[in-house]
């Protein structure tokens, strides 16, 4: 396994999805990115739109899928397909993990053609954050279709 990446896994009926890297922050942006490329064939979109999103969890699992649904529910409320997303923040503080991102995308009518499958939501199946060894950690989850 390269140092970063993600990937997509079968599942019945939904999507698995995969995101590593060397830290927790790399792990989400592979996973948000694993995401983002089953929503839309990017090939040549130069971004035009910045979304802020800020979401807390009791722990890594749990802060994973409200990320993941964070960025599903403001591209949907903005109009806009996301491609990328970069970690601004990740940690823990009082208790509750909490993530600052900046989410980059297009309109939806700039990539209309472009469009692919809708992601309905992250789900808590299957659902982790791990750190498998000192600096590689791995982030999973099925998202709906």
């Amino acid at each position: 396994m390269s140092v970063r990446g993600h990937e997509t896994i079968d599942h019945t009926a939904d999507m698995g999805i995969r995101g590593w890297g060397r830290t927790p922050a790399e792990a989400f942006e592979e996973i948000a990115a694993a995401m983002f490329e089953i929503t839309l064939n990017a090939d040549g979109l130069a971004p035009s739109r910045e979304i802020r999103i800020s979401r807390d969890g009791d722990d890594l699992a749990g802060l994973l899928i409200e990320f993941l649904n964070g960025c599903i529910s403001q591209a949907d409320v903005s109009g806009t397909v996301l491609t990328g997303v970069s970690i601004g923040g990740i940690g823990e503080r009082n208790g509750k993990w909490y993530v600052e991102a900046t989410a980059l995308g297009v309109p939806v009518a700039d990539a209309r053609e472009r469009l692919l499958v809708e992601v309905k939501a992250a789900t808590s199946y299957g659902a982790s954050v791990l750190e498998r060894e000192p600096g590689a950690w791995v982030a999973r989850c099925v998202v709906d279709l």
